[in-house]
């Protein structure tokens, strides 16, 4: 259990480097990520408080431009090496490992789009709270 608690630090730079901009604008420019790449993110379960997201990037594999509420849990289920790219064009690269948590509340997470630049297939969970 300690494990999913960990709260990860790349992660939480990126969305620092991403909130750096006019995160509500940025936002409202970009749809949520199961409209944008349904072909990546599969809502798995709903209701008015939680959505939980399932996310699987193939090698290689980009999605488009998308947004996430300001309330979420992301859970990797594999080793992922990501480059998330901002609306500006400013992008970072992240490396997470199977079992690693992070935790964004607060701010919704603006207009990004996120690249697997590994070698393996990268899955993960996502949970959002509905507001």
């Amino acid at each position: 259990m300690a494990e999913i608690a960990k709260l990860s630090i790349g992660f939480a730079a990126v969305i620092f480097a991403l909130a750096l901009s006019d995160a509500c604008a940025l936002a409202e420019n970009a749809p949520p990520a199961p409209l944008a790449s349904p072909e990546i993110y599969k809502v798995v379960a709903e209701t008015m408080e939680l959505r939980v997201i399932k996310a699987i990037w193939q090698p290689g594999q980009e999605d488009k431009f998308h947004s996430h509420p300001a309330d979420q849990i992301t859970l990797y289920q594999t080793d992922c090496h990501l480059r998330l790219t901002g609306l500006d064009g400013s992008s970072i690269v992240v490396s997470q490992s199977h079992g690693e948590a992070a935790v964004r509340m607060g701010k919704p997470i603006p207009g990004h789009k996120v690249k697997n630049i590994g070698e393996n297939v990268c899955a993960l969970w996502i949970l959002e709270l509905q507001k």
